[in-house]
């Protein structure tokens, strides 16, 4: 058959009114893709792409990355504040515990606000970030230790208020499909940890070297003492407040940064106005709010009525996230100070062995997000936080002192650490009704958790040696393996057979009760 005449199949299919027809046509190698299906498709995506709940996730995931270039500015550039102001490390950690408890209370009065108010939240949410860029646009100018306490206060309320609104917003855009965009949420957090540590790097004053060629120590050492610990102790000496003002460029990456949290408050104030301005819109997946305050922290609320598993449950899951957060706040707030003061960096490669520890962490979030698909939230939190502890371990007694050990060690505890505030959520949600009280519970933990360990932190580096801190970090991965094996036990069929066999004993004794009254009765009876 020439190619000429070459059969060629037409399908047209019409439509109920008749009005639109589509013509396919099939050769012999194979269906021929139209210009009209093209078009179809793209249109499709562009609806997905365009959708309203797509954009407002999208915009949450950059708030999460614009809080983690404010929260986490000042781990890289601690050396450099303590400098500017001329005090020690027991001193500076008042500062990381005025910006936690800033959290603490912003957590508990955003959950509050939000389980009564949910239809306000993108107004929590905007004010969070004017908070922010106040907070952080004033955190290098500070000339005293207290008010670069108070700056820091306030941007841990803009904290609090943006970790409890986004939470929020994510779970009434999406219902029951929330759990995909909320690992996707928490992603954009690690993404803005990782930025900042680059931005860093050429404002911050320059390393300190002795001028004699020799590693002063800041007390005196007996002989007795084991070489290795001296070393591990040894500091240069530290600038003068003049030198490190001089030296130090540190206001220009806190400006950019201030400027980004303005941005983003005036973005949230825009969807507040827009969703007030259009009623339609206001329709939020919401579950019935709460009448008062009373019933809002009533336990039985988030368990079915059963008050007191759901007591034991919230008490186990505020003190998860107590040690979630002060083994975090142990080992990424000192880590670059750890790294310098011991002379196994420069503050430039200290602050490169940082940001791959957020390097990881962004890239397990992302991974996380598919294999919670397929993986039981319970077996992967057991699997990342035994691998974080055995991590913990290997980086307190044979990473302290070795280079490259420790940077392998920090790309380790990252991988681990990364999904388990996600699968914490997600744990809660499966086993409590969750709601912004239980999401502010978690905030609450992780606030007293960041106070403890900040203060304890500082006091150990400056006192006992910056060694300490790698202990204090493996103390508290381990514990909260306990307290999540711990969880696990009460929520299993274990805990259900020890329960109902202790209903029965109890029904068994109320049952030969009532019989003994029977046989002997008492004088009332007869």
């Amino acid at each position: 058959m020439s190619q000429d005449t070459r059969p060629v199949l037409i399908v047209s299919l019409a439509e109920n009114q008749g009005a639109k027809t589509t013509t396919q046509d099939a050769v012999t190698s194979g269906q021929r893709l139209t210009l009209a299906g093209v078009t179809e498709k793209a249109a499709a995506l562009g609806a997905k792409v365009t959708d309203r709940r797509v954009i407002r996730t999208a915009a949450l995931v950059l708030a999460m990355f614009c809080m983690g270039l404010y929260f986490r500015i000042v781990d890289p550039t601690l050396i450099d504040l303590k400098d500017r102001l001329g005090v020690g490390y027991e001193e500076i950690s008042r500062v990381l515990a005025g910006h936690t408890v800033g959290y603490f209370l912003s957590a508990v009065a955003g959950g509050l606000f939000m389980d009564l108010l949910p239809q306000y939240a993108w107004l929590v949410l905007g004010s969070s970030f004017f908070l922010a860029g106040v907070g952080t646009v004033g955190t290098p100018y500070a000339t005293s230790l207290w008010g670069l306490v108070v700056m820091q206060h306030i941007a841990g309320w803009g904290h609090g208020f943006t970790d409890t609104a986004v939470t929020v917003l994510c779970t009434q855009l999406w219902g029951e499909q929330a759990s995909v965009p909320l690992h996707a949420t928490q992603a954009g957090y690690p993404l803005g940890s990782f930025a900042i540590q680059l931005i860093v790097i050429p404002f911050v004053s320059p390393d300190r070297k002795p001028s004699n060629g020799t590693t002063p120590l800041p007390f005196p050492v007996e002989r007795s003492v084991p070489p290795q610990l001296t070393v591990d102790q040894a500091t240069p000496p530290p600038l003068t407040m003049d030198q490190a003002r001089l030296t130090s460029h540190i206001q220009w990456p806190y400006a950019g940064v201030a400027a980004a949290q303005f941005a983003m408050f005036v973005l949230f104030f825009y969807f507040q106005y827009s969703d007030m301005a259009h009623p339609e819109r206001r329709k939020v997946k919401v579950k019935k709010t709460p009448q008062s305050i009373s019933v809002s922290f009533s336990p039985g609320r988030f368990l079915k009525g059963s008050s007191g598993k759901a007591s034991l449950l919230l008490f186990l899951l505020l003190l998860f996230y107590i040690l979630v957060q002060a083994q975090m706040s142990a080992f990424t707030q000192y880590m670059v100070s750890y790294l310098v003061e011991t002379r196994m960096y420069g503050k430039a490669d200290a602050n490169v062995v940082y940001s791959s520890f957020w390097v990881c962490i962004a890239v397990m979030r992302w991974l996380s997000t598919a294999v919670a698909a397929w993986v039981p939230v319970h077996v992967m939190l057991s699997v990342e936080l035994t691998s974080l502890c055995a991590a913990a371990v290997a980086m307190a007694f044979w990473g302290a002192t070795n280079k490259t050990v420790f940077w392998v060690l920090t790309c380790v505890c990252g991988l681990a650490v990364a999904p388990i505030v996600p699968g914490g959520n997600a744990w809660a949600n499966q086993n409590l009704e969750a709601s912004p009280v239980v999401f502010a519970l978690c905030l609450i933990g992780a606030a007293i958790g960041g106070t403890a360990s900040s203060s304890a932190t500082g006091y150990l580096f400056e006192h006992v040696g910056p060694r300490s801190i790698l202990y204090l970090f493996m103390g508290c991965c381990c514990a909260l393996l306990l307290v999540f094996i711990i969880m696990q036990v009460s929520v299993s069929s274990i805990w259900d057979r020890m329960s109902s066999r202790k209903d029965r004993n109890e029904d068994v004794i109320e049952v030969e009760a009532g019989v003994t009254e029977k046989l002997y009765p008492q004088p009332s009876d007869v």
